[in-house]
């Protein structure tokens, strides 16, 4: 089986009518993508047209996506999107992530981590996630990277 890495990979787009952009993603498989978000997001519904474009291989499609994402601004993406003015206390911090997780995806895929039975989104090498499920270093390394975040989250507001 060819790694994943290296497989062809789509970037695909979801309208609804009169051709408001839904969403961006990739995948390798959109049949299956397809599935899975028509049981997992509740705008499905809504989509009325799918725009599928194949890249050589799955860094190219991750840079096209986070391209895209930015300068398309698809509703019900929040990954790579700018902050609004409305925004403002999140602004610097959603910015700081977008770039960050622009850096990281060209090689690593963005993990959900459980910690004290609350699910937190983190973007780790493969080896650190593993590793973290077992103990706290991702929960101090939130603490120091975005301490506003880590006591939000720790009060479980």
């Amino acid at each position: 089986m060819p790694d994943i890495e290296n497989q062809p990979t789509a970037v695909y787009r979801l309208y609804a009518s009169g051709d408001r952009l839904l969403y961006v993603g990739m995948t390798n498989n959109p049949d299956v993508r397809f599935a899975f978000h028509s049981l997992t997001k509740h705008w499905w519904h809504l989509v009325s047209k799918r725009e599928i474009e194949w890249h050589p291989d799955r860094c190219a499609a991750r840079r096209h996506e986070a391209l895209a994402i930015k300068t398309e601004r698809p509703v019900h993406n929040s990954m790579h999107a700018a902050a609004d003015p409305h925004d403002t206390p999140l602004r610097d911090a959603r910015t700081r992530l977008s770039t960050l997780v622009d850096e990281v995806r060209v090689e690593h895929e963005p993990r959900w981590l459980t910690y004290f039975g609350k699910r937190a989104v983190a973007i780790v090498e493969p080896a650190f996630h593993d590793e973290a499920v077992e103990n706290e270093r991702i929960v101090s390394a939130l603490r120091e990277v975005a301490p506003d975040l880590y006591e939000r989250l720790a009060s479980g507001g």
